[in-house]
């Protein structure tokens, strides 16, 4: 308990000088009525993915590093802590929105990337700009001639912030996609330099040329994988931000400043926002795929490989026959009075008593065995490397009373056994067809047997 009570602690710390030290990177480019900036104002992109990802017990660093920021920006005390608990509540809030909306801070769907753009744009900063400034503007601390300049600036300044950084910290935190670190570097270290090039050397200070140059590789980034794409983002916007501020680059000409950074903005905006989507879009494709591949070849009531994967799993007991001189066991099982069950209890029922026979069955597996099903009633149970027929036998044994003991399911009585027939690798054959029909024949002498044994081919 101590060490969780540390451990928050720390996290509260670590967020309080996060918030401060970049707000004040931040007001190095651009700032306006001490507290305002137009720039991306990056302490609330940190502050939002910090309260997604830890969630309320990381609000009092939030508080703690915005006082402290507005403190040592000369902005009275009482104004400081208005403006700290409205940035405080915001935090709140989306952490209560992510949770009635059902988003997923992994960021996994369009629906939770437009999710996350919709309230940073249309609650958190309306709220927060607004409620804000005016606590400023009551307290004798901004000049009603400037309150819908700095409104705007406030607003503009913190949606860029959290946009810039927040889904970047959200994506790296939980994808779980693999990636080298050092391609961060290269990502970072090209980016760098390839803005350089473009905006200090060549003097492009065209927006729409310059998203026609950068998109098409951030996006091709977004396609391989996310996070490298929203490193690469940040990376691309911040310097040009820099550029910006030197008057070396982007955007440098005749216009204002404010003009230079709303157009700085916007180039930043169109870079995340496409980045979010296709990568997202691309993402729900990959995923979409892998679960059509799984559907194809696992059984969707057992969870089961299926018969789509009945040739790779022998292909691999005959490999361990040819190569290692290993003995292995294939076992076709049929459930005998399962069409019986299934007639007169119902298709439910006969739904359940597969998924328990299967778990049974799976817990008797190791993890160089194999158990797939194969047909409505009939799995094939494959034991690698057995190491005698006594212990096969033992096995099989226990299998066959721990199915024979299900004597009731959801308040009926059924009656359920098991014919099985081993077939020996390599004794019995070494291709998929002999092993399955010596398998197959014996589990029919089986059943003419008697039922609730197995036979060997």
């Amino acid at each position: 308990m101590n060490t969780l009570i540390r451990s928050d602690r720390f996290k509260v710390i670590l967020m309080a000088l996060i918030y401060y030290i970049s707000g004040k990177i931040s007001f190095v480019f651009f700032q306006q009525d001490s507290i305002v900036t137009l720039a991306a104002f990056a302490p609330e992109g940190f502050a939002l993915a910090a309260a997604l990802i830890y969630g309320h017990k990381i609000l009092p660093g939030i508080f703690l590093g915005q006082l402290i920021l507005a403190l040592d920006s000369q902005i009275p005390f009482a104004a400081s802590l208005g403006i700290s608990a409205v940035n405080t509540a915001e935090a709140y809030i989306a952490i209560r929105l992510f949770n009635y909306f059902d988003l997923d801070r992994h960021l996994k769907t369009l629906k939770d990337v437009i999710g996350l753009l919709a309230m940073i744009l249309l609650v958190l900063q309306p709220f927060s700009a607004i409620l804000g400034n005016t606590i400023l503007l009551f307290l004798g601390n901004l000049s009603s001639d400037s309150f819908l300049q700095d409104l705007f600036f406030w607003w503009f300044g913190n949606i860029m912030g959290q946009l810039l950084f927040a889904p970047m910290l959200l994506v790296l935190y939980y994808d779980r996609q693999p990636r080298k670190n050092y391609h961060f570097a290269l990502i970072v270290l090209f980016f760098i330099v390839f803005n350089y090039l473009l905006q200090v050397t060549l003097q492009v200070d065209n927006v729409s040329i310059l998203l026609t140059v950068t998109l098409p590789i951030t996006i091709y980034l977004a396609m391989v994988n996310l996070s490298y794409a929203s490193v690469a983002s940040v990376v691309l916007t911040s310097v040009s931000l820099y550029f910006t501020h030197l008057h070396l680059g982007t955007f440098y000409g005749t216009t204002s400043q404010i003009d230079n950074i709303i157009d700085l903005n916007f180039f930043m905006l169109s870079h995340i926002t496409l980045v979010l989507l296709i990568g997202t879009l691309f993402r729900e494709k990959e995923d979409a795929i892998q679960k059509l591949k799984a559907m194809a070849h696992y059984d969707y009531l057992t969870g089961l490989p299926n018969r789509h994967l009945l040739r790779e799993e022998i292909h691999h007991t005959v490999y361990l026959a040819h190569e290692y001189g290993e003995k292995s066991a294939v076992c076709f099982i049929d459930l005998d009075g399962f069409k019986a069950i299934n007639d007169t209890l119902g298709h439910h029922i006969g739904d359940t008593l597969l998924k328990e026979i299967a778990d049974r069955l799976r817990s008797f597996t190791h993890s160089e065995d194999a158990l797939l099903r194969i047909g409505g009633d009939e799995f094939l149970l494959i034991f690698n490397r057995v190491a005698s027929r006594d212990k096969l036998e033992h096995r099989l044994d226990e299998i066959l009373a721990s199915v024979a003991s299900i004597t009731n399911l959801e308040g009926y009585a059924v009656d359920i056994t098991l014919s099985v027939g081993v077939a020996w690798c390599p004794a019995s054959g070494t291709t998929v067809e002999s092993l399955m029909n010596a398998a197959d024949n014996a589990m029919y002498e089986a059943k003419k047997a008697g039922k609730n044994r197995y036979i060997y081919a």
